[in-house]
């Protein structure tokens, strides 16, 4: 089992310690003892950027004080931050900073600096992880699915077994899909003082004009999100209760309380994209719409039951 906070730890300490020197992604996952595929998916899922670009990012961001605080020539800061050329460095520091060196060396310039990631923003759970959440805005989008009532208690182990069996046994019903290989699990906890939530395995689909008799349909109006994307080392038919109910706890009772944002409505989605997925490999990244604490609370979701 792949211990994947261990893991990256592992290799941005081998990237610091070698920012003077070339290396290569081969370097990094073999200090790692993982392969590069699973390295470079790793990294890039948790942080959307891949592990080439940061190790870039990093070495232009260091170059910073060597270029404003000595008198080291250009051609010597790129070698010794691993450039084989002098313009290879410098066209790389432009693609990064929008200036050449020698702009920023003779001008006051502010730049914003890649620094050396906190491992403190990563939060794992067993085989899997999650790193520092991201912002979308989404248009208004239409689900069909099936509705299940279940208890809060067993709503992540549960939800799973009904997601296997809709996606495995009954997606194919559905007509205008957008995408068949994306999964929405849509959660609807307005009840939930009440001790259960509705849980709707879904697809997205152009409209609600014509819904399986044995399903629902639900208009999702235009929302601001935060977004937590899950990765694990297995399967997304792996992924179990206890995993996802973390997460949840971490979102709503530590991220949350502490962002300066307010839950927008009662809902959530998670989106699992199959095209990603592998034996040993899954992505799920959690939608939570969010308003600052100066706006109302909207609408909610709009269902349309045939």
């Amino acid at each position: 089992m792949i211990d994947i906070k261990d893991t990256i730890k592992t290799g941005i300490n081998y990237i610091e310690a070698n920012l003077s020197n070339k290396i290569s992604l081969d370097e990094i996952a073999a200090h790692c003892k993982i392969s590069k595929y699973h390295l470079h998916r790793m990294f890039k899922s948790l942080t959307g950027e891949s592990l080439m670009d940061y190790v870039q990012s990093r070495k232009l961001s260091a170059s910073i004080n060597d270029l404003i605080h000595t008198n080291m020539r250009i051609i010597d800061i790129a070698f010794n931050y691993g450039f084989d050329y002098e313009q290879s460095y410098i066209r790389a520091f432009r693609k990064r900073f929008g200036y050449t060196p020698q702009k920023v060396k003779s001008e006051q310039m502010t730049l914003r600096l890649t620094e050396k990631i906190n491992l403190n923003d990563i939060y794992t759970v067993n085989n899997s992880a999650i790193y520092k959440p991201f912002f979308v805005f989404r248009q208004k989008l239409c689900l069909v699915g099936t509705r299940h009532k279940i208890m809060s208690k067993s709503g992540d182990r549960t939800a799973n077994l009904l997601g296997q069996e809709f996606f495995y046994g009954h997606r194919q019903k559905v007509a205008n899909q957008i995408n068949p290989q994306v999964y929405y699990g849509y959660t609807d906890w307005s009840a939930n003082n009440e001790g259960y939530i509705y849980y709707m395995p879904s697809v997205q689909v152009k409209d609600l004009t014509n819904v399986p008799k044995d399903m629902v349909g639900v208009e999702i109006p235009a929302h601001k999100y935060v977004v937590f994307r899950f990765v694990g080392f297995f399967r997304p038919d792996d992924i179990n209760g206890r995993q996802i109910g973390r997460l949840l706890v971490y979102m709503y009772s530590k991220w949350i309380l502490n962002s300066g944002f307010k839950l927008a409505d009662t809902f959530r989605f998670e989106l699992i994209d199959t095209s990603l997925s592998r034996d040993d490999y899954c992505e799920l990244d959690i939608y939570q719409p969010i308003s600052p604490y100066t706006e109302r609370l909207s609408s909610g979701a709009f269902a349309v039951k045939r």
